[in-house]
């Protein structure tokens, strides 16, 4: 009787520890401040697929999503307007690794289901820079745009010719 109850006790001990759930908080900010070209964000947390696209606003936070204990990782959906510049969290020794490469941050949530307790993951973006031409192709760009302003004004005009005809009988004065 007495290795059924501690059965039972472990059994329980077990479920508590596994169902112990902690909140994560995940957010968009923006360097500087305000900079970022799309209003919205999107974030995934790998192994939780009930929680699909997460959408997140710029220079916001999601409500506190509630997950059981572990490590996460959590990626943000690829955007071509802007550039992963850092990953932070509070506490700071949440936050377990990052891959600006992929926009990817491991995090451990062990916090309990106290909202004081959270983890908050800030994903720091910066606008992208502008598409640089090749070096070499700026003169072509500036030749082309320089011809196409000023193709209304290359026809011949006959001041022009007159002008030139009587320059080149000046040249032609002064050399005889």
């Amino acid at each position: 009787m007495g290795s059924r109850l501690f059965r039972t006790a472990l059994v329980f001990v077990c479920l508590s520890v596994s169902a112990h759930a902690g909140f994560i908080e995940i957010c968009k900010v923006s360097d500087p401040s305000g900079s970022l070209v799309d209003p919205f964000y999107f974030f995934t947390i790998a192994g939780e697929p009930q929680l699909g696209s997460i959408l997140v606003p710029a220079d916001a936070c999601t409500n506190p999503i509630l997950l059981p204990n572990g490590e996460y990782s959590i990626s943000e959906v690829l955007d071509s307007t802007s550039v992963l510049e850092s990953v932070l969290t509070f506490p700071e020794d949440a936050l377990i690794s990052v891959d600006l490469q992929t926009d990817t941050a491991v995090v451990l949530t062990d916090g309990g289901e106290d909202l004081s307790q959270e983890v908050t993951v800030s994903f720091v973006d910066t606008p992208a820079p502008a598409a640089v031409p090749e070096p070499g192709t700026a003169w072509l760009l500036g030749l082309g745009l320089t011809v196409w302003a000023l193709r209304g004004n290359l026809t011949k005009r006959p001041y022009c010719t007159a002008l030139r005809n009587a320059t080149n009988s000046v040249v032609r004065r002064t050399s005889d």
